[in-house]
């Protein structure tokens, strides 16, 4: 997040010539006298008046209320759109109107399709699904259209019959007033009219332009949940946000690269404001520069139609049909719309013609890959696949995703996804749609991101709706023989093992179906000839999910990262799953154990450092977790797990790591390596691969019998343990979690709040996305 001049920021980012003078005599003007609150402030504000120069004004005291403020914007929003009416030149896209939204949660349920008068009252739908009262912005600019006619206006008879303010207070608000919805917010507006309860400094003098404390961090993230929402529910390239303070604004601009802000300034004052100067030229871009993608397009009701009759005809398995439905927000049996807030686009990939909705998983992150995973259902082929969008960086020395599929297809490596088809998305004029902000954000280590969809041809299920603990075992096996012939054959390391990124493909019908682990996610990969064994990581904590880390590469970020760093990885997702499906010694107090083993984190010269309590339970002479005297198979299972990876740790010389890496983790010098013999247990994959193979009931007899039984009583597992808890995170569907500090997705259903168990997110954290080559 960079502060930029108010001048620079329109000349960078808000692209558009300035209204005229004539055209500035049409704009609504907010009152020139200054008022302040009795906050115990003094009682003369200094403000910036057009010409930029500050100047005292005698106040008169009046309780400040952010709704009137926000109203004061939306009538300036409203003379600025009606003014384009008598300009010369006429915009090109659709105009706009802002709304006030602080009292009005999302739309429940769909409204139905019908032309009314805005004065005529319409019937409330029935289905609460997104109607309880959740986060929203203050207010925020959207498209004038049948759409928001349908999920954000409220007609002034319902809004004078429902609302219980004033008369007088309803008489200011008539006509301004609707919903959220994040499906077709353009510009989110958030208003503060306390100066503790704002993200950003708003004085002339100003050490900094964030409110650096721990409220304003917390107002810091109420703005960044709004614009990651937009981000999540629509398919956009960048996201405009206003935020006022009284009677200053900021103009804030997000791209996946990062957040540009601009210099507080007055918009009380004149017609001449910026405040007024974007919105006109807010009307006169079109949709590409307002930020939407111009590759999705909203799809018509007969494509709809067609996904839904293949929903209910032609799909392979249950699976599959469960995800169209949910994608598309019907019900399954009545086939009615549940939400407003999914709308489904039209993709073109190449010779494909893409339909998909609402994601399977999105990654909450603002800036960095970004990903976002799809049911796609192609019009053309009536088939469904998996599509994949991110935003991936711009380096020679990062390749692009597909370009491994096609390296590990050319050594036939088993167990991965099927590549169909990539693309770097284009913007209208035929170049790559990239991020602006990386520049000034970062000069000296951010890449620039372009965006990017990758189609697979399998739509999977995530590997946590394994059946029982005899099946997790199998799975993990299929993707480690995976991995190792990746790296045996193809010389591709994956680097980021974690619960996300191994899946389950169903084939066949029925009583027939089975089920296979797959490898997925290969776009944090490295190839075997750009690991420089005399290299240490350029930049720390770049490669993995932070879960799911080995312990050594936690506790020595400047470790060069190593197969067995990958192999030990598989070991973190079975006791990880344990933990969550199972009942343990550590079940009254699961919160606490999770967060010390997985999630803690501490900096130490600027580096993120964990694993400590990871570490000693590989050094320990028994398995981390006791699952009791019902589960003995498990637990011989967790046994023979503990003699595969003991071993290795007891073989290590943790002195010497210490000695040698974290005397260096405030530099990017490279240093002397501790010896990799390459003989020990995890540095191949055979010794974890055979207890696999035995306890997921691969290995058999001469009789062709499983050489290990479990009990009738073990194959099952327990309801998830995590929900109902801090650590209650959504299933991830086939899409990596490489995001930075906060690992979070949506993962079919509406984002949740973080929660805090010590000083970590309880959902996944992992890692900072590549921006470089790590």
């Amino acid at each position: 997040m960079q502060e930029v001049t108010v001048d620079d920021m329109f000349k960078t980012y808000i692209p558009g010539d300035d209204p005229s003078s004539e055209m500035q005599s049409k704009f609504n003007s907010i009152a020139s006298t200054k008022t302040v609150t009795e906050d115990g402030e003094s009682g003369v504000t200094d403000v910036q008046n057009a010409s930029g120069i500050a100047s005292k004004s005698k106040p008169r005291t009046v309780t400040w209320v952010e709704w009137r403020c926000m109203i004061d914007i939306c009538k300036i929003s409203d003379s600025v759109v009606e003014a384009t009416y008598s300009a010369d030149v006429k915009p090109l896209a659709p105009l706009f109107k802002t709304y006030d939204t602080s009292n009005w949660p999302v739309q429940p349920g769909l409204k139905p399709k019908v032309k009314r008068k805005r004065n005529e009252e319409t019937v409330t739908p029935t289905d609460p699904e997104e109607g309880k009262r959740g986060t929203r912005p203050d207010g925020g600019v959207y498209l004038v259209n049948d759409r928001t006619e349908q999920c954000v206006a409220i007609p002034d008879a319902t809004f004078n019959k429902e609302s219980k303010i004033s008369d007088a207070d309803k008489k200011i608000r008539t006509g301004f007033v609707g919903h959220c919805s994040w499906a077709d917010l353009i510009v989110p507006i958030e208003v503060k009219v306390e100066r503790s309860h704002a993200a950003f400094t708003f004085s002339d003098k100003r050490d900094h332009f964030l409110l650096e404390s721990d409220e304003g961090n917390k107002y810091l993230g109420q703005i960044l949940e709004y614009v990651g929402r937009v981000f999540t529910h629509q398919h956009r390239t960048h996201v405009f946000a206003l935020y006022v303070f009284r009677f200053q604004a900021r103009i804030l601009y997000f791209d996946r690269a990062g957040c540009i802000v601009s210099e507080p300034f007055d918009y009380g004052v004149g017609t001449d404001t910026p405040l007024h100067r974007f919105f006109w030229r807010l009307a006169y871009m079109s949709s590409e520069q307002r930020g939407y993608d111009h590759s999705a397009e909203l799809a018509s009701e007969d494509e709809i139609k067609d996904m839904l009759d293949y929903a209910s005809s032609g799909v392979p398995t249950d699976f599959v049909k469960q995800q169209i439905y949910h994608a598309l927000c019907r019900d399954s049996e009545a086939g009615r719309p549940r939400s407003t807030q999914w709308p489904a686009y039209r993709v073109t990939m190449n010779d494909h013609i893409l339909i998909i909705a609402r994601p399977m998983a999105s990654s909450q992150s603002l800036h960095g890959r970004c990903t976002r995973g799809y049911l796609a259902y192609d019009i053309k082929n009536k088939t469904a696949s998996f599509l994949k969008d991110y935003w991936r960086p711009d380096s020679p020395y990062i390749q692009a995703e597909h370009e491994v599929y096609k390296r590990l297809a050319t050594f036939n490596v088993s167990n991965i996804a099927t590549c169909i088809a990539h693309q770097d998305i284009p913007n209208s004029h035929k170049h790559w749609q990239v991020t602006a902000a990386h520049n000034i954000v970062d000069s000296r280590s951010r890449l620039r991101n372009g965006h990017y969809r990758i189609l697979l041809r399998d739509v999977c299920r995530p590997l946590l709706d394994f059946r029982d603990f005899r099946q997790l075992a199998s799975l993990l096996l299929d993707a480690m023989i995976a991995h190792e012939e990746a790296w045996c054959r193809a010389g591709v390391l994956h680097r980021d093992i974690s619960v996300n990124n191994i899946l389950i493909l169903e084939e066949g019908e029925g009583s027939n179906v089975t089920r296979r682990g797959i490898l997925n996610d290969w776009d944090l990969c490295k190839y075997k000839e750009q690991m420089d064994k005399g290299m240490a990581p350029r930049r720390p904590n770049l490669t993995g999910t932070w879960y799911f880390r080995s312990a050594l590469s936690l506790q020595f970020p400047r470790k060069p990262y190593r197969l067995s760093d990958d192999i030990e990885s598989f070991i973190h997702v079975y006791h990880y799953c344990v933990y969550r499906f199972h009942m343990t010694d550590d079940i009254n107090d699961l919160a606490d154990t999770i967060n010390r083993i997985y999630a803690k984190v501490t900096i130490v010269k600027g580096a993120r450092i964990g694993g400590k309590e990871k570490l000693l339970h590989m050094e320990n002479r028994r398995p981390p977790m006791d699952v009791g005297d019902e589960s003995p198979t498990l637990m011989k299972c967790l046994v023979a797990l503990h003699r595969v990876y003991n071993p290795h740790y007891l073989s290590l010389d943790i002195d010497l790591y210490q000695s040698l890496y974290r005397s260096h983790l405030s530099t990017e010098d490279s240093c002397q390596q501790a010896i990799e013999t390459g003989l020990r247990p995890l540095d191949t994959h055979d010794m974890l691969k055979d207890v696999f193979s035995r306890y997921g009931g691969r290995d058999r007899d001469s009789s062709g019998n499983p050489t290990i039984v479990w009990g009738e009583q073990e194959l099952m597992k327990t309801e998830d343990l995590f929900q109902h808890t801090p650590l209650a995170e959504h299933k991830n569907a086939q899409l990596s979690s490489s995001v930075y500090g906060e690992f979070e997705d949506i993962a079919a259903r509406q984002p949740v709040k973080r929660q805090k168990i010590g000083n970590m997110s309880t959902t996944l954290p992992s890692v900072a996305e590549s921006l470089q080559e790590g």
